[in-house]
């Protein structure tokens, strides 16, 4: 990955005590009671769910539903977000004695959100089912139309941009950022899982008369934040305001939880002895239930977070990790086809500003990642298309300063059908349009960028040297925890800093590279590194190689010992070198 290091001139003062503040500032948190609210999260900071519009006629519903036996369907997304989603309203009505099912739409028969043959075939139960989207719905003009025909009450919970158009016409509608005139929600970036979580909240409440819920509600509600820390971490929703409130607790709960099978998918990821970050359910925890969907069927993941127990539990637990695993092969073996595909044609030249690559046999249900990867690597935006039967079918991922979706927009003519938003989207067309909508689409975002813009941007918070490395300043900077979208982990760097040996490879197929580092004068202890992904270095760091390096402060845990760690992001050559100079 190509970097350019971006510092700003408060960075030069050293890594002291000011330095907790000073990245609290970075994040407009510039004042005493908005810096001490984001340090110390509590319970109380979550808003008010009746305040989210059409969440108490919705909660109403749902509490006619229930005493009145009649059956209630969930239909939820097949992402992370979504399965939280789901499961979380299926243990809230479950405590109210509901008669509850849920339904997954098959990701690639089916595709996402509601549809309208689902519909039908929900609508076509004895007794009429009220039915209930999480994490989709918005946009889902024709469904709401076919529900209202069927006589289905639908009841839509979401948090999708809505259609500039106008709404559906389902029974009620459930947003953070739709117009109503009785409400006003303060905060617009829940994600699917936090609706149905704030949803949870106020049914219970409905359901026992009282805002003061009963112990056994109580009890729930908080175990459920464990559901949705895992959507909201995992949808990459920005994790401030109740975001971040709704993680801290949620992270923290994950492992007391009484949920069988989240016990369950613990344990099949090996993490019974880790703490819990939002970095384990990115990478771990998440990839774990989304490679039920991309695979398989993501109704299995929803039954593991819902009803299953004991053996069944730990079978699917395990069946998802070995999904997982699958899926990873199967992105390895694509992302090696599109490079492969990149360097024949010479796809990467700054003449051509996107890429859209497409293969026959290549699977769908993993070319959203592959594209974020092929992002990650050529800073340009991305579309991967798996051709079938005389048809292109596949994901788009894009880079700040390009709307993928206006993109597509602006190339129409070639698409049969399309649709996302300014970072990630979906479209299909014939293959028999895939080198006309290529050249269409690398026309227009060479109008959207330069070719200085194809190079990732590191931020650097602060400049420190060797000798600020410390477990008690580390853990001051731990309070910033959890981190993700709009509240990146710090990213520090130490300037002319010097190896004090050969760095080497290490990790599987030596893909990683640790190094050990001293201050130029050999006055400081010599402080180990590791850097993720950059194994091909180590062989041009050989002792006493002047560097700056960029890195992420970590607290790690080993046999017992808690230390501080420096998670290397770049290395650059140091003093008499370009501040750009590449290893």
């Amino acid at each position: 990955m190509r970097w350019r290091w971006r510092t700003p001139a408060a960075a030069n003062q050293g890594a002291d005590e000011s330095l907790l503040n000073r990245l609290l500032e970075l994040r407009g948190l510039d004042t005493g009671d908005a810096a001490e609210r984001f340090l110390n999260p509590k319970l109380t900071h979550l808003h008010d769910p009746a305040d989210l519009p059409g969440i108490t006629p919705a909660a109403e519903r749902l509490k006619q539903a229930v005493r009145s036996g009649q059956p209630v369907v969930i239909y939820g997304d097949y992402d992370v977000d979504g399965i939280t989603a789901s499961a979380i309203l299926w243990h809230v009505l479950s405590e109210a004695g509901a008669d509850v099912s849920t339904y997954i739409p098959h990701r690639i028969d089916e595709g996402y959100g509601l549809n309208s043959d689902a519909i039908r075939q929900l609508a076509s139960s004895t007794p009429t089912p009220l039915i209930v989207s999480v994490d989709c719905g918005i946009t889902a003009h024709e469904p709401a139309r076919v529900a209202r025909e069927h006589g289905v009450d639908l009841i839509i919970t979401d948090h999708h941009t809505p259609d500039p158009v106008g709404l559906p016409d389902a029974h009620t509608l459930v947003h953070p950022r739709i117009t109503d005139p009785q409400v006003t929600y303060p905060f617009g970036e829940l994600c699917g899982a936090g609706v149905a979580f704030k949803l949870a909240w106020q049914f219970a409440k409905v359901h026992c008369g009282s805002d003061r819920v009963s112990d056994a509600y109580k009890s729930l509600l908080v175990d459920l934040l464990s559901l949705a820390a895992l959507g909201t971490v995992a949808d990459v929703v920005p994790l401030v305001d109740e975001n971040r409130v709704i993680t801290a607790f949620g992270l923290g709960q994950v492992k007391r939880t009484r949920f069988a099978g989240l016990n369950a998918l613990i344990d099949a990821a090996r993490l019974r002895e880790e703490r819990i970050s939002a970095f384990h359910v990115g990478f771990v925890l998440g990839p774990r239930l989304n490679a039920c969907g991309r695979m398989g069927h993501a109704q299995d993941a929803v039954r593991l977070l819902t009803e299953a127990e004991g053996d069944e539990a730990r079978q699917i637990a395990s069946m998802l990790s070995q999904a997982n695993d699958e899926r990873r092969a199967t992105e390895r073996a694509i992302i090696e086809q599109a490079h492969a595909q990149v360097e024949q044609f010479d796809y990467a030249s700054d003449t051509r500003r996107a890429l859209v690559l497409a293969n026959e046999g290549w699977h769908p249900g993993v070319l959203g990642i592959v594209a974020s990867r092929m992002v990650e690597k050529y800073a340009r935006p991305v579309v991967m298309l798996n051709v079938d039967n005389g048809s292109a079918h596949g994901s788009a991922r894009s880079v700040d300063g390009v709307s993928i979706l206006d993109a597509l927009r602006a190339c129409d003519e070639h698409l049969t059908t399309y649709g996302g938003h300014a970072m990630a989207a979906g479209m299909r067309l014939p293959s028999d349009n895939v080198e006309a909508f290529r050249e269409a689409l690398v026309e227009h975002v060479n109008t959207q960028l330069e070719p200085s813009d194809l190079t990732h941007v590191l931020d650097i918070d602060a400049n420190c040297s060797i000798g600020d490395v410390s477990l008690p300043l580390w853990d001051r900077l731990e309070r910033m925890a959890p981190f993700g979208r709009s509240n990146p982990a710090p990213t520090l760097c130490m300037r002319n800093v010097r190896t004090d040996a050969h760095a080497r490879r290490c990790g599987q197929n030596g893909r990683h590279m640790q190094m050990t580092l001293r201050a130029r004068d050999g006055a400081s202890r010599p402080v180990r590194c590791i850097a993720f992904g950059l194994g091909d270095l180590a062989d041009r760091l050989p002792a006493g190689v002047d560097i700056d390096v960029a890195f992420q402060p970590k607290v790690g845990e080993w046999q017992g010992q808690r230390r501080a760690e420096l998670h290397v992001r770049d290395v650059r050559l140091a003093s008499g070198q370009s501040t750009d100079s590449n290893l």
